[in-house]
């Protein structure tokens, strides 16, 4: 859920990797995958993998969301909206992406980035991210939500970086990894991030609001790509993720947005784009030394 904040609103390479047969100890077959750091994948990653998985999310999603007559403009409006609009629903949808990881046996390409290949400059990104998304919560307004609303939030913000990291700087990257260069997966992870909040047109928000949403979210995802790669961990895009969310809507709850924090955030976007271009280069040339 890559939330805008209040005051915005105003070639293909073959990159597949070497593997090595085996089983694993209960039988079943495994294989080595040499853009893994070292682990172990019960299913080989490919492309299709992570985008059906990405399709049945935002169907689980979608789907509670219709139940549940969630309309996504008023999300911050209520306790109750931010329990069935992110708790339920990406609480529902985080059981489901756990569940598959732990089937394909992604848990380690998923959450860490071994080698760490990233320029060290481009930590300059996370950093970016984490002092704007500071300012914005730090900017919350306590005294005008309840305690309640603001332990949900919290959770559901939680539960929020955890699934949609996972999902696509975590599965579908990995899934693209076992295929197309560094550079492709980083654009179908990105985009597909992006498309994850064009659903939100079909529960009440404005096309052009969508619109608007879908290239940010774009711009954001390539920022917490960076995190991902320059810190080595997915966690850390996780609460990365997190905090930004908490901020954005619970300044929207509280009408109380922090302008200047805003007016980094095109500066940052700029920033983390121009490193993609670095880390990819970096981590495209690792795989061939690999090979």
């Amino acid at each position: 859920m890559a939330e805008t904040t209040p005051a915005q609103r105003g070639g293909m390479t073959d990159g597949n990797d070497q593997a090595v047969s085996g089983t694993d100890q209960g039988g079943g077959p495994r294989v080595q995958v040499a853009d893994t750091g070292g682990g172990t994948v019960r299913v080989q990653p490919r492309w299709y993998i992570g985008v059906a998985v990405f399709v049945a999310y935002l169907a689980i999603v979608s789907v509670i969301w219709a139940v549940v007559g969630f309309d996504y403009d008023s999300v911050a409006e209520s306790t109750e909206n931010v329990r069935n609009g992110i708790v339920v629903p990406i609480g529902v949808g985080a059981v489901f992406l756990a569940g598959v990881t732990t089937y394909l046996g992604w848990w380690g390409p998923v959450m860490r980035e071994v080698p760490r290949t990233a320029p060290r400059w481009t930590l300059l990104v996370p950093v970016g991210i984490l002092l704007i998304a500071l300012a914005m919560a730090l900017s919350v307004d306590p005294d005008q939500v309840s305690t309640g609303f603001l332990l949900t939030l919290a959770a559901g913000v939680l539960l929020v970086g955890f699934s949609e990291e996972l999902l696509t700087r975590g599965l579908t990257l990995v899934g693209f990894r076992g295929q197309v260069s560094e550079g492709w997966a980083w654009f179908a992870s990105s985009a597909l991030f992006a498309l994850l909040h064009g659903i939100n047109l079909l529960f009440g928000q404005s096309f052009a609001a969508t619109a608007q949403q879908m290239v940010f979210a774009f711009v954001l995802g390539s920022a917490l790509y960076v995190a991902r790669m320059a810190t080595g961990y997915l966690a850390a895009a996780m609460l990365l993720h997190a905090l930004w969310d908490f901020g954005a809507i619970g300044s929207e709850a509280t009408d109380s947005a922090n302008v200047v924090a805003s007016l980094f955030i095109y500066p940052l976007g700029i920033l983390a784009l121009v490193a993609v271009f670095f880390v990819v280069r970096a981590k495209n040339a690792e795989r061939v030394r690999q090979h």
